[in-house]
């Protein structure tokens, strides 16, 4: 598998989209730059799809060698100015071939694809058709480079109005059937993806994912005894009615963590044990229980490979109330000092819970 770093850089200062964009590029690297996801808060749907396109435009001009993929996610930022997550690929030897929404990476015997932000063809439609619009893209993209759904390893969903309800139907709740529908043309026997579904603000369904084959590395799931596996959920942690086409609700499809060569990518995590969210703590005492939950998952006797250990790479925190990330800024400074991370403006998958943290780790 191939291993791949991450950067946190804000622009120096607000101002157009353009003038922040150009500011971060400046401050990033050259070389070896596969992907950049943008963070920011558009004022309208319009925004969002022109930023989006603006970005892109941008980043293209700048990298003339080869045109990293671009993501741009609407959520508000701590400093209130545009950031950036830049990936580079950091291997050596490897054959890239820039794709239209995607790059094929050759490595030895492993293939990689690695995705940009995928939208729908209309953000305006329900969170249904949203996904299924954008998981056709996907099969068709897999299906051309000779891929499965289930090679996907690394998967991050954005869902404008998660939790909101249209007639009884929860927009995650769609989003999860319209995952399982298109999962279910494969056999999962390894497991499935790491996986984030996180609220946005504008922008309707974007899916970004990671998918390999080859024996090239280990590629594992890794669970989590400090909870019920998300895939094994009951019906009574589910909500929205459920749709005519199925039986009952389907349950979100990802594992609480994969082990990816030496790198764990830690999907979305909150304050859950069991399946039950300790819905009575504050967001500081969320995040010091989300925290407990992901040392437990990524600790040298949970890890199911032979390691000496492992270390956070970097942590994406998602805060629902924007008036408690400076609290949470602190808590975290004060016990993870040292891990690279940045506070974004989101809504959760529950209602009741204040927090979600996912990251990459290495052993």
């Amino acid at each position: 598998m191939l291993r791949k770093i991450q950067t946190i850089i804000t622009a120096t200062e607000s101002g157009t989209t353009e003038s922040m964009c150009r500011s971060i590029l400046s401050q990033a690297a050259i070389d070896g730059v596969i992907k950049i996801a943008f963070f920011n808060l558009p004022a309208t749907a319009g925004e969002y799809l022109h930023d989006n396109e603006l970005l892109r435009s941008i980043v293209k001009e700048h990298y003339t060698a080869l045109t990293p993929l671009v993501s741009y996610i609407a959520q508000k930022t701590a400093s209130g100015t545009l950031t950036a997550e830049i990936t580079c690929l950091a291997e050596s030897g490897c054959t890239i071939e820039r794709k239209k929404r995607c790059m094929l990476i050759k490595k030895g015997g492993s293939t990689e694809i690695i995705s940009e932000g995928i939208l729908p063809a209309d953000i305006t439609a329900s969170t249904f058709a949203q996904a299924s619009s954008i998981f056709s893209t996907i099969g068709s993209i897999l299906k051309e480079n000779g891929f499965q759904p289930c090679n996907i390893y690394r998967q991050w969903n954005y869902i404008e109005g998660i939790t909101e309800l249209n007639n009884g139907s929860q927009n995650y709740q769609e989003f999860n059937d319209a995952r399982s529908i298109f999962y279910s043309s494969c056999n999962w026997s390894n497991g499935y993806p790491a996986a984030t579904g996180i609220g946005t603000s504008r922008g309707g369904v974007m899916i970004e994912f990671y998918a390999a084959k080859g024996n090239d590395g280990t590629n594992l799931p890794i669970d989590n005894p400090m909870q019920i596996a998300a895939h094994s959920y009951s019906q009574n942690v589910l909500d929205g009615k459920v749709m005519k086409e199925l039986s009952e609700r389907t349950t979100p499809k990802f594992e609480r963590a994969r082990i990816a060569g030496n790198t764990i990518y830690i999907s979305g995590t909150a304050a859950i044990k069991g399946e039950k969210s300790t819905k009575s703590l504050s967001t500081v005492e969320q995040a010091a229980c989300t925290m407990e939950i992901m040392d437990n998952l990524i600790s040298k006797e949970n890890i199911p490979v032979a390691n000496n250990g492992s270390q956070y790479d970097i942590l994406r925190i998602y805060v629902k109330n924007e008036q408690e990330i400076p609290a949470v800024h602190a808590f975290m400074e004060e016990h993870y000092p040292a891990i690279p991370k940045h506070c974004l403006v989101a809504d959760i998958c529950r209602p009741e819970l204040l927090i979600e943290i996912e990251g990459a780790a290495h052993v």
